[in-house]
């Protein structure tokens, strides 16, 4: 692989993952009001701290290339869970472009769980 692929590698994947780390921070800094989204839904107040907790830490263990399968598997899993949950009301175009979203983020980690080259980010 050469330089100039191995930087643009390192620049999607960051692309890919900065939406969840900046999510995350998100949801912390507006703790209460996302509680009250969560429950609106019908769902206990807990799957916020799973959400801040997958969010946060999973875009980190892809940076410093630890457990990264699992992280990547995490996120898979976190964006299809998401999609299903709050984004299933297809009829709403915004809700449609959002479940489409989470599904398009989920199939570009599957990718990135596959791809050969298992160290982006190894010097």
């Amino acid at each position: 692989m050469n330089v100039k692929t191995n930087i643009l590698d390192k620049i999607f994947i960051i692309m890919l993952i900065s939406v969840f780390f900046t999510n995350g921070i998100m949801k912390i800094l507006n703790f209460d009001q996302t509680i009250k989204w969560v429950e609106s839904y019908n769902y206990p107040s807990e799957l916020v701290y799973i959400g801040i907790f997958v969010e946060l830490l999973a875009p980190m263990l892809i940076l410093i290339n630890l457990y990264r399968k699992l992280a990547i598997y995490s996120l898979i899993i976190f964006c299809i869970m998401t999609a299903i949950m709050f984004h299933s009301n297809v009829s709403n175009p915004m809700e449609l472009t959002q479940f489409l979203k989470n599904f398009g983020l989920a199939a570009g980690f599957y990718f990135l769980g596959k791809s050969e080259q298992h160290n982006y980010f190894r010097t």
